[in-house]
């Protein structure tokens, strides 16, 4: 008997489309979820902020490259930009980013804004505000600080550094108080020259600090220049009173103090 053909065998392979959750679907639906969290986290952290931090990332945003480039005027009062991104100048300032590069939102920043919100009251006494990536500075003048020819300070300027200890103590920076005079010799004969007038000028300032409002003395540096770094022409009333000042320098305790005027001894080469 003969035996019947076989039939073939068919193999039926099927192919699972990209449904259900072996799909991607899950995936735009997940990044949807953290994009919205992230949107919720920042608008929470902005509400937190003060007004003038709100108005400084307002700025950034708005225009950020201006704003880097340092160009930009981020807001009234003392301080003040100018261009180029070293120096942030006079009526200006923002900032919340942990970063002390040039330009953007800095600790430096944040730090200028408190310290132009306190100095409102003396805008005619203070004047030159700087931010540069390593330090603050601004100056105050002689004027209000101190009587003619002498290092007495004057009883009107305690309002003025108290606002300014109140602002400074709250940061953990070195501070360094630069006195300058103009080019005329001082008239009270217990100043030999204007190198003793200057120096006791900027130690009167730092022991104002240090013993009225406990400024660790260890952060705090007096040095005097006398006449010899003038800002202003000597040959007028006017210039001459612009040379009287004391400048201050706010340098953020992780940064070398001594980045822009070395001691003897440091970095000295080694034998």
């Amino acid at each position: 008997m003969a035996e019947e053909p076989q039939a073939p065998i068919i193999v039926k392979k099927i192919k699972k489309g990209g449904h259900g959750h072996h799909g991607g679907a899950w995936k735009v639906a997940y990044a949807d979820f953290v994009t919205a969290m992230m949107a919720f986290f920042l608008v929470m952290w902005i509400v937190g902020m003060s007004q003038e931090d709100k108005e400084g990332v307002q700025k950034y945003f708005n225009d950020p490259i201006s704003f880097l480039m340092g160009s930009m005027k981020i807001n009234t009062g003392v301080l003040q930009s100018t261009s180029g991104n070293q120096n942030i100048n006079a009526t200006a300032k923002g900032g919340v980013l942990e970063s002390y590069k040039s330009g953007g939102l800095t600790r430096l920043h944040l730090l200028a804004q408190q310290i132009d919100s306190g100095m409102t009251p003396f805008k005619s006494e203070v004047f030159d505000f700087k931010v540069f990536p390593d330090r603050i500075q601004f100056a105050i003048t002689a004027q209000a600080l101190f009587s003619p020819g002498s290092s007495l300070l004057r009883p009107e300027a305690e309002p003025l550094l108290n606002r300014v200890a109140d602002v400074l103590k709250k940061t953990d920076a070195y501070i360094m108080i630069e006195a300058h005079t103009d080019d005329l010799p001082s008239e009270d004969a217990s100043y030999e020259t204007n190198w003793e007038l200057s120096a006791g000028r900027a130690a009167k300032v730092v022991r104002y600090f240090v013993d009225g409002h406990f400024f660790d003395p260890a952060k705090m540096t007096a040095m005097g220049a006398a006449e010899f770094q003038p800002i202003s022409d000597n040959g007028t009333p006017e210039g001459r009173a612009k040379n009287r000042r004391v400048d201050l320098y706010i340098i953020p305790a992780n940064k070398s103090r001594f980045g822009f005027r070395s001691p003897a001894g440091q970095d000295a080469p080694s034998e």
